[in-house]
């Protein structure tokens, strides 16, 4: 073989090399803190894969932005005050929802003994109770958004009564709540920006909501049940929610898993792809996956793991499209920075005022905050950060997130 043969094919040979070892690919996208979440939490690991580290805490792996967590003692290797912790300071999410059972599920509406605000009861917590207690941790943790109660349309209205629902979402409004369970409804709100979410399945598209759980409740969590065999109507079921729901934000869920079939890949990837456009246009403000604990190694085959493949699909539609804000409050006559001060970042897209999240900046004024960044380069994503305080006047600041990128704002200046 002559010298440039020789050449030719060591070249060859190198490049078929770093393909196979995936060196020859595409760089994987910085998984920056977004709106895709978990309903339930699982203090697991998951498999590895494309810029995947194996064996990661599941947590860390995906970056979920938005947990939703199931308010009882424990749930999947976690206590309920770690879950709280965890997703509000460790790993600093977007959003916290609480999961409320009803009675169907072994929840009690009025428990007037379950008050310790991180043990709730493991067995037949109070409804009523669970809203108070978010309401009340909402004043340490601003990620927490509202409550979502699970599989409403199950016991209502003869377990649950518009009167309880009223009830539940005064307590979660952070109106007085006695050792009966009694709430004041003439008290005043302490936490009026939580939200109140039911879980909607598309069975229950053929309902007309009562008029007066409309006046209730701020959003719905959809879920397609019979996903393999509906997920191609998953666009029309969400054009049914807003037209049953009008004005009321939408949270859509995608199963892996469930109790009646395992969803075939096809329907998770398009109900994920498409959650994510939707999400984009406004028409849902998050997605959650049921559940982190069915992604878990121990719950999981590694060939389920690689037929899924999340690792290669969110990084193609998700990851890439996130981006990071960083800023800082300043006191605007002393220069000095502003630590624990509420900073609420929303999202601004066609008229519409969607919610990202609400931090608290660290002792050195300084906020941090992934979010959807979009796909268009000429077609920036607008949010605008607020804050304010008893003591400074509010102020406000229109920002633009970069795909794949931190970027660091300017310092919001606050006066007295």
């Amino acid at each position: 073989m002559n010298k440039m043969l020789k050449s030719c094919f060591i070249v060859s040979l190198c490049v078929l090399a770093q393909v196979g070892t995936g060196f020859g690919q595409a760089p994987t996208p910085k998984k920056f803190n977004g709106f895709l979440g978990t309903y339930h939490p699982v203090n697991g690991t998951a498999y590895g894969g494309l810029g995947w580290k194996e064996g990661e805490l599941i947590q860390h792996a995906f970056n979920f932005g938005q947990n939703a967590i199931l308010v009882k003692g424990s749930h999947a290797g976690y206590t309920f005050e770690q879950n709280i912790n965890n997703s509000c300071s460790e790993w600093d999410v977007n959003k916290v929802y609480g999961i409320l059972l009803p009675p169907s599920e072994f929840g009690v509406v009025n428990q007037p003994t379950d008050l310790d605000i991180w043990k709730p009861f493991e067995k037949e917590p109070g409804m009523i109770q669970g809203m108070h207690r978010f309401s009340e941790l909402s004043k340490r943790c601003p990620q927490i958004d509202g409550v979502i109660i699970d599989d409403l349309y199950n016991d209502f209205p003869k377990k649950i009564s518009v009167e309880d629902l009223r009830d539940m979402r005064d307590a979660l409004s952070g109106k007085h709540l006695d050792e009966r369970g009694d709430v004041d409804h003439s008290s005043p709100a302490t936490t009026p920006n939580l939200k109140l979410y039911f879980v909607v399945y598309e069975h229950h598209l053929d309902i007309s909501p009562d008029k007066q759980v409309l006046d209730l409740i701020d959003g719905v969590c959809f879920w397609t049940w019979k996903q393999t065999e509906h997920y191609r109507n998953f666009d029309n079921y969400i054009k049914t929610v807003h037209r049953l729901y009008p004005s009321k934000d939408v949270i859509a869920g995608v199963y892996v898993r469930h109790s009646v079939e395992t969803p075939t890949v096809a329907s998770v990837h398009h109900m994920m792809e498409r959650a994510i456009d939707l999400y984009a246009q406004g028409e849902i403000n998050g997605m959650l996956i049921f559940s982190a604990v069915w992604l878990a190694q121990k719950d999981l085959t590694r060939e389920r793991w690689e037929e899924l493949g999340l690792p290669v699909f969110l990084s193609r539609k998700y990851y890439k499209f996130l981006g990071e804000g960083i800023g800082r409050i300043v006191d605007a006559k002393t220069k000095k920075p502003v630590p624990h001060v509420v900073v609420t970042v929303n999202r601004l897209i066609d008229g519409k005022v969607l919610n990202t999240t609400r931090k608290l900046t660290d002792e050195h004024g300084k906020y941090r905050f992934g979010g959807w960044a979009g796909k268009h380069a000429g077609k920036p994503v607008n949010y605008e950060i607020t804050v304010g305080t008893a003591s400074f006047k509010p102020q406000a600041m229109k920002v633009k997130l970069r795909a794949g990128k931190s970027r660091r704002f300017s310092d919001v200046l606050l006066r007295k």
